[in-house]
């Protein structure tokens, strides 16, 4: 398990020493890896026993998509990791087996996160141990009690206050923005003001965050060193900056916890709801606040890289900005606020309803930066049963995916997939998801980056509010182009397998530079975003 963890985040390159070694061993003891005839037909490596290692190692997310290529015509197939029956995956690359798999119970998702958060996020073995623990005839299940709480993510009155919150703590961080150009590093700028709105929404005014500024560095040291955390033995000695970043984390969430602001009238409901529930399970109070971290990272880790994406994508081509302008003005109501500046005010629900050109570009962008694995582990022999398309032509065939092994169902394949997106798939193009009805039917069963089944990410509806609701101020209101007043550029996306959205190159993040003023006629703008049913 401990090696397909390392795959599964991207690990670091000294592993290849280990792993050419092994090799070497396992070559020596003539090792030979059972692979049933009823299995997906075996991709072996290139280079002996422990070549897809190395090339997912060293190519990371780009790994997946250059053995489809290679290997044309086939909806699943088996990569040999290491030559034990356990350490072999099934990677996926056909959207009909995809949405198969999320059906299927036995494809389970759950290890993969108990293991994640074990390493990830620190926790207990008390916490792990109750998420491994089987429901019984008295209990639910932990797990099962924290899907629960993610039913307020769904769209409805709580999701809206969140929405709205989120975006009216956005509000004052464009308030900040004046007249003139302001030249900022616009990855870290929009990272960390985008953060604190987030955590803001979430943990109320009085949360880590605010409360020590330092803290916003120290929770992107933690999420950036997500592989090392994973795959490093001895975190606390090979992966020091990550972990003795979480520690200032979880030091800080106790003492929130211990000061009693979970109580705060302004805390979300989810995160109330989290807590209370951990308390009951009996939980102690460093673990209910470790259990805490976990929602501060997912919170932040996609929606606000994605952020990022959408303001290069969009702003790089000035008739798109013109067009989302155009869009967007319809939707706007103005008013005098009491202070009297004009207050331009935003409904979140007109978005989907008559936005389909903003609602497009997210999608678009989301399809080109997300770089989620799908990763499951069968927890039961499975069958899956493909149907050739009428180009394909042939009988149907069924696949035998065996217990113990994992699954990898790669979003950098089937999201460019020539037979779904066209010959530009590589190309962005913000009205793609303007189409027929048939031909968004096709396009939304291989679009897959928050997942599927019973594991569909519940923070979705969420990041989709705080990122529409963003880029739609930023579009009406201001201006962004580079300090020498040209078009920015869309950057460089890193390949890292910790990366459920990929970032732009560090380097990138920390030397990528933009200058954003107000648009003339937006000057003395305040914005306001109002929830679903129209009440601020």
């Amino acid at each position: 398990m401990a090696i397909l963890e390392l795959v599964d985040t991207g690990g670091y390159k000294p592993i290849l020493i280990f792993v050419v070694a092994t090799s070497l061993l396992l070559l020596y003891l003539n090792v030979q890896l059972r692979h049933d005839a009823q299995e997906p037909p075996l991709v072996r490596p290139k280079f002996p026993l422990i070549g897809h290692l190395v090339g997912m190692l060293w190519h990371g997310t780009e790994y997946h998509p250059r053995l489809a290529q290679e290997n044309p015509g086939m909806p699943v197939f088996t990569i040999p990791i290491l030559p034990f029956e356990e350490a072999k995956m099934y990677i996926i690359t056909s959207p009909q087996l995809v949405q198969q798999a999320f059906r299927k119970k036995s494809v389970d998702f759950d290890p993969i996160t108990i293991a994640f958060a074990a390493k990830m996020v620190g926790f207990s073995s008390r916490i792990t141990e109750l998420m491994k623990a089987a429901p019984s005839h008295s209990s639910t299940g932990f797990l099962s009690d924290q899907h629960k709480v993610y039913e307020l993510l769904a769209p409805g009155p709580t999701l809206q206050a969140m929405n709205a919150n989120v975006l009216n703590s956005i509000s004052d961080i464009l308030d900040s923005v004046g007249s003139e150009w302001d030249t900022k590093r616009i990855y870290l700028w929009l990272r960390d003001t985008f953060t604190l709105a987030t955590t803001t929404s979430l943990f109320g005014v009085t949360n880590p965050i605010t409360e020590d500024p330092k803290l916003n560095e120290s929770l992107w040291v933690y999420e950036g060193g997500a592989a090392s955390l994973l795959a490093k033995p001895f975190p606390s000695l090979t992966a020091r900056r990550p972990y003795y970043a979480r520690d200032k984390l979880q030091k800080a969430l106790r003492a929130y916890l211990q000061a009693g602001h979970d109580q705060n009238s302004d805390v979300s409901s989810v995160i109330k709801q989290r807590i209370a529930i951990n308390r009951q399970w009996g939980l102690p109070p460093s673990d209910v606040a470790d259990h805490e971290l976990g929602m501060l990272f997912v919170s932040i880790t996609n929606a606000i890289p994605t952020l990022f994406w959408m303001v290069c994508y969009v702003f790089r081509d000035q008739q798109l900005v013109k067009d989302l302008r155009e869009e967007v003005r319809g939707i706007l109501e103005e008013r005098q606020g009491e202070d009297g500046r004009r207050q331009c005010v935003l409904a979140i629900a007109k978005f989907s309803t008559s936005c389909p050109l903003l609602v497009s570009s997210y999608q678009e962008v989301i399809r080109l930066t997300n770089r989620q694995m799908g990763t499951r582990k069968l927890t039961d022999d499975t069958i899956l049963e493909y149907t050739p398309t009428d180009k394909e032509g042939g009988q149907p065939r069924t696949y035998l995916l065996k217990r113990g092994a994992s699954v990898q169902m790669p979003v950098r394949v089937t999201h460019y997939l020539a037979d779904v997106w066209g010959d530009d798939a590589y190309t962005f193009k913000p009205r793609r998801w303007i189409t027929s009805r048939e031909q968004e039917r096709v396009q939304k069963r291989a679009f897959n980056p928050f997942g599927g089944g019973k594991h569909l990410c519940p923070g979705r509806h969420f990041a989709y509010a705080e990122v529409l609701g963003a880029i739609a101020a930023l579009v009406l209101g201001f201006e962004i182009a580079t300090p020498e007043g040209g078009k920015i550029a869309v950057p460089p996306i890193n390949s890292n397998f910790a990366e459920a959205v990929g970032k732009p190159l560090p380097d990138v993040q920390q030397s990528m530079l933009a200058k954003i003023r107000r648009r003339e006629g937006w000057e003395n703008v305040r914005w306001t975003f109002v929830a679903g049913n129209g009440k601020e």
